[in-house]
């Protein structure tokens, strides 16, 4: 590419030289796929001939306001530009820009290790220009300028952050006179736009050690001015003869322990943010010493200010930093205690997807110099991080929504938007994390009704046999159900059956459907489609005593397999009543969803059932179909269903 631009340049009689960043990342033996060239000429012009040299590969982009150029292909980014000087009014960044030399360009740059040259032209082809010692400051590592830093940086203060940001990206020091500098111009920064600012800081932030960069602020005396959050953060109080950690000091550690073992910049800002509301909570207690109280909260609130005025994206990446930032206390007070499984469960719950980089800054948040109390928390801190696996194999709360939402609760006791609505939805949520039901739709129904009768609501239907009938592939199909629970299933329209059912329920008819028929017809849906193995809604049987203890054995075979009317009277202590259990069986009124088709006779052949015996087979080849080796738990699971 260095030869085709020469060329190109030889034939317009122009000079042309590789510049900046390249020529400084060419030396450090650091790949880039952006090259800019200096022309002593008009840039735009040799851009539009490399353009027509490199022929249709070649994307051509021309910024006349800026008197620059672009030429893309699939491996280069080149960047045209003529040869300028430039002059600086006191209250702008933005410099009045006029043809010049490259002397002259060269002067105007901002450090000296991108004040280097390599000339394309064929004569001198290959030429290092290097006016300032660019490469002895390099060997050096050191960050300095070309001219008097005063007037660089006051010329445009935004060079100011840049070198602190080159500084952290090369491994580089700031030369004293720089340093120096920076301080002495640090005010002239509010000239700058925070868009800007924040564009350097997310490159420091993506630094191998992000800290070397905010603490390189902190000496040259910007971070106050442009991060008065983290400035906060530094020094140690003492009283009674009792200090702090230094939270600056510390807030830097973790964030380059963060670095360490992740690239997600986001995460990152999560680090450096995690303690941010310590100054306003610090207070000294007599008892516990220095304390913070609910820093975590306070952060998390603090958390979109900073992002809205650094201009830092107010989307989710904000979202997932103040969550992260709430949350970091959380595994942290698990390994300190007891790790309960309802704990588990609510910090699966409110981390969801992000439970994993939660995890890593929670231990990049384990520092102290005392190192039997490191390892000590990390041995306790891989504790729970096994016990989150173990609950979310288990329970499957990550991301968990609540069987029943608030729509269902609305439409179930005819409430408009309210408080109550949140707090029994609240209560359904809480005893799923707690433990104290399964995260199943029977159970939850069920304590969404104690919960609304102890707020004094009742069932819209209350009283009624709702009932209706669908469409599936085994034909039409009824459903029935009263506010307790399911009542039937059945294949046609089984009017008869409801009106039957109705009477010895006592309940009127309605032909409605209530939120819990909605969902019985859903999961009969996905039941037939082979998407769901096992029902989980809360069930009304009605029937003989026998009859009840019989379907209750039914409800314990796992999903594909198969029992005789002898076993299940063996289940009942009943090893001589298969006569009675197979009539049991045909009286039941939901045969589908109590899966009284997976009894079969001694020979396997199909025995009796309500919906007829084709009907049966078809439902044990569905089951055949879509079961995968079924287990103990497949069992259990139904039971418990």
């Amino acid at each position: 590419m260095f030869r085709l631009v020469g060329s190109v340049a030889d034939a317009l009689h122009r000079e042309c030289y590789v510049v900046g960043g390249y020529v400084r990342d060419l030396l450090l033996e650091r790949g880039s796929k952006d090259i800019d060239f200096v022309s002593v000429g008009n840039g735009i012009e040799l851009a539009r001939a490399v353009a027509r040299r490199i022929g249709r590969k070649a994307h051509l982009s021309v910024f006349k306001t800026y008197g620059t150029a672009q030429v893309k292909t699939r491996e280069w980014e080149l960047e045209f530009v003529g040869a300028r000087r430039e002059s600086y009014s006191r209250d702008s960044r933005n410099p009045v820009v006029e043809d010049g030399t490259l002397a002259e360009d060269m002067r105007r740059r901002d450090f000296t290790i991108n004040a280097m040259a390599i000339q394309v032209n064929s004569a001198h082809f290959g030429e290092l220009l290097d006016p300032f010692d660019g490469v002895g400051d390099l060997e050096r590592r050191i960050i300095r300028t070309p001219l008097d830093p005063d007037i660089t940086f006051s010329d445009d203060p935004l060079r100011m952050m840049r070198a602190v940001r080159f500084a952290t990206q090369l491994g580089l020091d700031l030369h004293p006179s720089t340093a120096e500098a920076i301080g002495r111009n640090a005010q002239r920064i509010g000239i700058i736009t925070h868009e800007r600012i924040a564009d350097e800081l997310m490159k420091i932030m993506r630094s191998p050690r992000p800290s070397c960069g905010f603490a390189l602020l902190d000496e040259c005396g910007l971070l106050p001015l442009i991060f008065p959050e983290l400035t906060a953060l530094k020094g140690v109080d003492t009283s009674h003869g009792r200090g702090h950690k230094d939270n600056f000091l510390h807030t830097l550690q973790v964030l380059d322990n963060v670095a360490s073992c992740s690239e997600n910049e986001w995460l990152r800002w999560a680090a450096l943010l995690h303690d941010i509301g310590k100054p306003a909570t610090k207070r000294w207690d007599p008892q516990q010493g220095w304390t913070f109280h609910n820093h975590n909260f306070i952060g998390e609130k603090m958390v979109p200010k900073i992002f809205s005025r650094l201009r830092l994206p107010m989307s989710e990446h904000m979202k997932y930093v103040k969550k992260l930032v709430g949350l970091h206390m959380r595994p942290i007070a698990l390994v300190e205690s007891f790790v309960t499984d309802s704990a588990v469960r609510r910090l699966l719950f409110e981390a969801g997807d992000d439970i994993d980089d939660l995890m890593v800054l929670c231990k990049a948040d384990i520092t102290s110099k005392n190192q039997e109390k490191v390892q000590r928390f990390r041995d306790n801190f891989d504790l729970v991080k096994r016990k989150l696996v173990d609950i979310e194999e288990k329970d499957r709360v990550r991301n968990f929504q609540p069987p029943i939402d608030g729509q269902a609760v609305m439409d179930t006791f005819g409430l408009p938007p309210s408080p109550p609505v949140g707090l029994i939805k609240d209560a359904i949520k809480d005893a799923i994390l707690d433990g104290d039901i399964h995260n199943n739709y029977a159970e939850a129904y069920g304590l969404m009704l104690s919960r609304a009768a102890a707020l004094g609501y009742e069932p819209v239907h209350k009283g009624q046999l709702c009932h209706t009938t669908i469409d599936t592939w085994l034909g039409a199909v009824t459903l029935a159900c009263c506010t307790s629970g399911i009542v039937l299933v059945t294949l046609g329209d089984a009017r008869e059956q409801v009106e039957r059912a109705a009477r010895q329920l006592r309940l009127v008819t309605c032909e409605a459907v209530p939120p819990l028929l909605a969902e019985c017809a859903r999961q009969l849906q996905a039941y037939l489609a082979g998407e769901l193995r096992e029902f989980s809604l809360p069930l009304c049987l009605h029937g003989t005593e026998f009859q009840h203890a019989a379907w209750q054995v039914l409800q314990g075979i796992a999903y594909g397999h198969t029992i005789t009317y002898g076993e299940q009277a063996a289940r009942l202590g009943r090893t001589t009543a298969a006569r009675a259990v197979a009539q049991a069986n045909r009286q039941n009124p939901l045969c589908i969803i109590v899966p009284c088709h997976r009894v079969v006779a001694a020979d396997g052949t199909p025995g009796g059932y309500r919906l007829g015996t084709d009907v049966k087979c078809r439902l044990l080849d569905l089951e055949r179909s879509h079961n995968t080796q079924p287990t103990q738990e497949d069992g259990q699971q139904q039971k418990d269903n």
